[in-house]
């Protein structure tokens, strides 16, 4: 009766569905030749997916194609690095650049006013010859 019970219970608790749903998932990904420590991370950073994906009743195999070409999508077409120069400005800092955006002879956004701000610096630095042209690695 017990054992009854057990098995009844867990033919009721969505989240015991749910596991065995990723456990679908999981050796999906496995036969694509992806390492396993790969696989449980997909699972891990994909989990709202797979939940979402489970309450519509999708099947395991589609949520598991999903996740993979996902994945090779990106991998072909990873993101390009970020190249931009990020400050912290102080509060003082920060207002003296609004009042030159408000001026808008620098630009229209503190983004615009900095960057053609460090433009010109460096444009007059290299005219005065302060900076090199040439530089050897």
């Amino acid at each position: 009766m017990a054992k009854t019970a057990a098995v009844a219970e867990q033919l009721t608790n969505p989240e015991a569905d749910f596991l065995a749903f990723i456990d679908t998932v999981r050796n999906a990904l496995m036969r694509r030749d992806l390492r396993a420590a790969w696989v449980e991370e997909l699972l891990t950073s994909d989990e709202p997916y797979l939940r979402k994906a489970f309450e519509l009743k999708e099947h395991p195999a589609a949520a598991a194609l999903e996740i993979f070409t996902t994945e090779e999508e990106f991998a072909q077409n990873p993101l390009d690095p970020d190249h931009r120069i990020k400050f912290e400005l102080s509060e003082q800092a920060h207002m003296h650049l609004q009042h030159l955006v408000d001026l808008g002879l620098w630009g229209s956004s503190i983004d615009q006013v900095c960057q053609s701000l460090v433009e010109q610096s460096l444009a007059a630095k290299l005219e005065s010859g302060l900076l090199r042209t040439t530089y050897h690695r």
